[in-house]
């Protein structure tokens, strides 16, 4: 059985807290609401691994029907271009976490060049690289994506705890922030 846990009375609403501690599971074609500091987004599970340890999840698009602030009541549609995350389950954590993949410096690379020249280790990468060589595209200001270079970058998969709550679909705002 896949338990998830969450401390109650550390940081965060108590509804949310409370909610955040499920053992649900995700069913395609359910709901699912991923549970933040005290807000809720909903989501629509739209795959699920044969498994059952990890899932593809998607936005809905919510529609405020309240009749004001505080007034927290929404319709839902689903949106085949909406925004998709993958959600694994970490038994090693007790913990639902969402998957991404990025390009970045290879650490013991990076670890080593440190150590080596400081601050500045990024003027120092093999065969005279400069990190703009390792950019791919045209850098827009907020997104720095790297390309995988041999021996410098490589794709790491990373995972991030995710609190959230299956066969739910719930969207909330809390009002009084």
């Amino acid at each position: 059985m896949k338990r998830q846990t969450r401390k109650i009375g550390v940081a965060g609403g108590f509804f949310n807290q409370m909610m955040g501690n499920n053992s649900t599971t995700p069913k395609v074609g359910e709901g699912a609401t991923i549970l933040h500091y005290s807000d809720r987004e909903a989501y629509e599970v739209i795959e699920v691994s044969e498994d059952g340890n990890s899932c593809v999840i998607r936005v809905m698009n919510s529609i405020f029907v309240g009749s004001g602030y505080g007034d927290e009541q929404y319709e839902y549609q689903s949106n085949p271009n909406g925004y998709t995350m993958t959600i694994v389950w970490d038994a090693r954590r007790g913990c639902w976490c969402q998957q991404t993949k990025g390009v970045r410096i290879i650490k013991a690379l990076s670890d080593r060049l440190y150590k080596e020249h400081g601050y500045n280790w990024v003027d120092h990468l093999p065969n005279g690289m400069t990190y703009d060589d390792l950019i791919e595209g045209e850098y827009d200001g907020r997104d720095t994506k790297l390309k995988v270079v041999k021996g410098v970058t490589k794709e790491y998969t990373e995972l991030f705890k995710v609190s959230i709550i299956f066969g739910v679909m719930e969207q909330y705002r809390d009002p009084s922030f």
